[in-house]
């Protein structure tokens, strides 16, 4: 699926949250406090002397390299950058004696630490520190060891380490002073000896860190600050100041003034790509003009998400989600949005098919065809085990299922199985070749030799002159040996055949009796001529005499009637008892004439 993308105009406020507020310096006869956050800040911090008996419970976020039980804290402000604190018991109540740590965080691992040892008694402990920033807060830890209740003292090395220490100037900050109104730049002042923190004003609507002026940012990094560059023109101001003093408001100014938005960059998303179904990251891509250096920033939404080059022109994405792209000019922090949404792939959906079975058995013929498609094309077109192509119609198609696959641009695919039926074989199965005697009449085809009778449209027999034969009822004689072949066809034109030898027997069949007995009982009392199946007709029957006289003639009748023949008289006259000489001539139905000789006996 296609993640499209849309483009939407859009303007971002971005935020910081950098600042902070220095602690609270310590009145006179202040004592430590039982919580970090609520320590106060001795401007004058050496030869203190205090106790652990405020039996302050121990706070679990604390982290210690042992364990609390009645902590004390106390802040000051460095004035040098390396210092060693001894913290020496004067009074404990269980001999156990003390631990101590040192913190720039409440709530962070602690710069050195010494847990001291149980029995400890009055042996002192201490911790060094290197590379404080002079003018910054600091914290220090006193606890009685497993909860031993404690007087002590406390040596600082040197000892100026923990006095306030002078404040330096302020000079002037320094940064752009032309800029886009909404402009985020960014402005420093040099850093001033013994500031623990810097305070930025300016005019009304200008935003340091993503804040509202007046803002205390903590040294070190509040000599370097964002600025959101308000609507009008005007001047941006700062002070140093510790936790115990501050230089006068404004001690150094900076004058910027808000220029025409025109010289905003302007945004190009030449080609928007979206989620892809093939690649696991999408490409976004624009231009910028004119063409300089720009800072780039891309960001995402809930749903969104950048997995590369977020700061160049072309990131990677891996997620649905609203896109913005921020172009700003370093020079003057004029910038311009714009954003790009990206969605869910968009699937091939909704093909239209022609498909096309198989026509006949055993064919290869089978047809599918797409003939359109919902989605993003071009689609490419790939069936079984193909590669893709853009013809969307596969041709001369075997018979089976077939797996149809439909591709995009975006490698999203849509993919079904397709079944293309062919129907049953059409099957000719003719009778055994045979064996007939000449004359004998034999079916050539019958429709049950068919498998699928009900399909047959046609039935064709070669050779043509046997095509009147082609039907159920219909027999045939044959007078010679052939083959023939029988191919019975269907509306589609499949077709079945069969081929079948029949063989005729020459053999004639005919029976000519040598003796008969006129006038009798038995039935035998005419000379006629008996034929087999084979016997069209008998041309001609002749009864001679022993002198070679015709005594009797019959010409064209047909075997086997007693009906017709020799009654045995001659010229209407009883022959005498006698052997008498025959001639016949015999027609058989495979169109050959056969002469018969031979004699007969009459007997009375």
């Amino acid at each position: 699926m296609v993640k499209r993308a849309l483009l939407l105009p859009l303007v971002l406020c971005v935020a910081f949250q950098l600042q902070a507020q220095l602690p609270t310096p310590c009145g006179t006869g202040s004592q430590p406090a039982g919580a970090c956050e609520s320590a106060c800040i001795f401007c004058n911090f050496n030869g203190f002397v205090g106790s652990t008996y405020s039996g302050v419970p121990d706070d679990d976020s604390i982290q210690f390299c042992g364990t609390l039980e009645n902590v004390q804290w106390i802040g000051y402000i460095a004035g040098s950058s390396n210092a060693t604190f001894t913290v020496t018991p004067i009074n404990c109540a269980d001999s156990n004696g003390l631990q101590i740590a040192l913190y720039a965080d409440c709530k962070a691992e602690p710069l050195a630490c010494d847990k001291g040892r149980e029995f400890g008694g009055a042996d002192p402990v201490s911790v060094t520190v290197n590379n404080l920033h002079v003018g910054s807060n600091y914290f220090l830890l006193v606890d009685g060891y497993a909860g031993d209740f404690c007087t002590f003292s406390i040596s600082v090395s040197p000892d100026s380490a923990v006095y306030e220490p002078p404040l330096g100037t302020v000079g002037d900050p320094e940064g752009p002073i032309e800029a886009c109104a909404g402009a985020v730049l960014t402005y420093s002042v040099a850093a001033v000896s013994g500031a623990g923190a810097y305070i930025w004003d300016g005019p009304p609507g200008m935003l340091v860190n993503g804040e509202p002026v007046p803002q205390t940012v903590l040294a070190p990094g509040g000599s370097l600050v964002e600025v959101t560059i308000p609507a009008q023109s005007g001047s941006i101001c700062v002070q140093a100041a510790n936790s115990c003093k501050q230089n006068q408001p404004c001690t150094g100014s900076l004058a910027y003034t808000v220029i025409s938005d025109t010289y905003r960059p302007q945004i190009m998303l030449d080609s928007v790509q979206g989620l892809s179904c093939t690649e696991a990251v999408a490409r976004l891509e624009a231009s910028v003009s004119p063409a300089t250096f720009y800072q780039i920033e891309w960001t995402a939404d809930s749903s969104g998400h950048i997995v590369s080059n977020a700061n160049t022109l072309r990131p990677g994405v891996d997620s649905i989600g609203l896109y913005t792209l921020r172009v700003t000019n370093p020079v003057n922090g004029c910038f311009s949005v714009d954003s790009v949404q990206v969605t869910d792939p968009i699937l091939p959906t909704n093909p239209v098919l022609t498909l096309q079975d198989i026509t006949c058995y055993g064919q290869k013929n089978g047809l599918v065809r797409i003939d359109s498609v919902t989605g993003v094309d071009p689609f490419v077109y790939a069936l079984d085990d193909d590669n893709f192509n853009v013809s969307p119609e596969f041709k001369f198609l075997p018979p089976g299922d077939h797996a149809l696959r439909i591709q995009s641009p975006n490698g999203c695919e849509w993919d079904t199985i397709i079944s293309l039926a062919e129907p049953p074989e059409l099957i000719v199965h003719l009778d055994a070749d045979t064996s007939i005697h000449l004359g004998q009449e034999i079916a050539l085809f019958r429709m049950s030799a068919v498998n699928y009778p009900d399909r047959a449209d046609s039935v064709l027999m070669t050779p043509a002159t046997l095509q009147p034969m082609s039907c159920d009822t219909c027999m045939y004689s044959p007078t010679s040996s052939f083959r023939y072949h029988v191919t019975v066809l269907d509306s589609a034109g499949c077709k079945g055949s069969d081929e079948r030898e029949i063989l005729v027997d020459r053999e004639r069949f005919v029976f000519i009796p040598n003796i008969f007995t006129p006038n009798t009982a038995n039935g035998n009392d005419i000379f006629t001529i008996y034929g087999g199946e084979d016997v069209e007709r008998v041309k001609l029957l002749r009864v001679l005499d022993r002198w070679g006289q015709a005594i009797y003639e019959r010409y064209d009748f047909l075997p086997n009637d007693a009906s017709i023949g020799w009654d045995g008289s001659v010229r209407g006259k009883q022959a005498t008892p006698a052997v008498f000489l025959y001639q016949a001539e015999i027609l058989f139905k495979d169109g050959e004439t056969v002469r018969f000789n031979g004699d007969v006996t009459l007997v009375r």
